[in-house]
């Protein structure tokens, strides 16, 4: 399957917030959270007026049906609200999701790429939030994220971009 991406536009809002809930880690035989969960404050603050100053967005779309198959997002937090992995005002927090039938095929990598390589021009680095039995940690850790604070069962991760203290 090829893949390319597109930028997220403000229009996306609703289409990014259907990822927000596809980027909740449910563990293997655990029952996933219902979609409103997304509609909760604490979660809703990572695709609510999409669009501002500071976000910045791909989204991943299956060349042979035109299908958006997954996206990844920055987030940068001005104001008294903070995200899961919040570092500071100036580092973005990173949000993914591949839809689950499309997952191991290599477009989190890809996702990843487009947006980390617009993100390098305009950022010291990217921060999020994973849960330590995510699969998806190792892949963080291949693109050079490396965990910073640990909770029982979360990891805070951060990208710093060469060449940058």
């Amino acid at each position: 399957m090829g893949v390319h991406t597109r930028t997220a536009v403000p229009g996306d809002e609703a289409l990014l917030r259907a990822y927000l809930w596809l980027s909740i880690f449910v563990a293997p035989g655990a029952e996933p959270p219902p979609p409103a969960i997304v509609e909760r404050p604490a979660i809703a603050i990572y695709v609510d007026g999409w669009g501002r100053y500071g976000d910045d967005g791909v989204i991943a779309i299956d060349t042979a049906s035109g299908a958006d198959v997954g996206a990844a997002w920055l987030r940068l937090w001005p104001g008294p609200e903070t995200g899961y992995g919040y570092v500071d005002r100036a580092t973005p927090e990173l949000a993914i999701a591949v839809r689950p039938d499309h997952r191991g095929r290599g477009i989190g990598s890809c996702l990843l790429d487009a947006l980390l390589d617009r993100a390098s021009a305009r950022h010291r680095g990217v921060s999020l939030s994973v849960n330590r039995a995510n699969p998806a940690v190792q892949l963080y850790q291949r693109f050079g994220f490396r965990v910073i604070a640990a909770s029982d069962d979360t990891f805070l991760m951060r990208l710093t971009f060469a060449g940058v203290g």
